[in-house]
């Protein structure tokens, strides 16, 4: 398994196929291999409205692998969601993370699969897949030197923004 604490190792495939195949993207750091998975809940061609998105901790750190939920802090403050219905596009819902409280991404399902769509880097609808956080401790408190976004443009080219905060 791929050492998911370093920012080239995408972890969204190994996740999908092995832990949760209705992960839409996933938040990994530097800090650890433990990894954010972000899985659509949907049923007969349809996204759950009342509970859209299961957001919870892929524990690569433990033997064996768990999975454990977030906590108030990490709901609130990183990466926790704000899901909508989108006004105006039935069965698509607008996602907002709590960490990037600029960016937001639209939820839906093409052809039965669950897809994230955002812009990056200034272009518009791309297919989101992963977000890199590079932090720092100081006096024991995490400070983000950077985030990563990557995606796909619409022409299926690899494109990710750098975020500084």
């Amino acid at each position: 398994m791929a050492d998911y604490a370093k920012v080239e190792h995408d972890p969204v495939e190994h996740i999908r196929t092995n832990h949760e195949p209705n992960v839409v993207f996933a938040i990994h750091r530097n800090k650890n291999k433990n990894v954010v998975s972000y899985a659509v809940n949907h049923a007969n061609g349809a996204i759950d409205a009342k509970e859209p998105l299961t957001v919870d901790w892929i524990m690569f750190e433990n033997n064996p692998v768990g999975r454990e939920g977030l906590n108030m802090i990490e709901r609130n403050t990183a990466y926790g969601v704000t899901v909508t219905p989108w006004e105006g596009k039935a069965g698509v819902f607008k996602v907002v993370l709590a960490s990037l409280p600029d960016k937001t991404i639209e939820l839906a399902l093409v052809d039965g699969k669950p897809i994230a769509h955002t812009d990056i880097n200034g272009v518009a609808g791309c297919k989101l897949n992963r977000v890199f956080v590079t932090s720092t401790t100081s006096w024991g408190m995490p400070k983000v030197q950077h985030i990563e976004i990557f995606g796909t443009d619409p022409s299926g080219t690899a494109v990710v923004e750098k975020k500084i905060p």
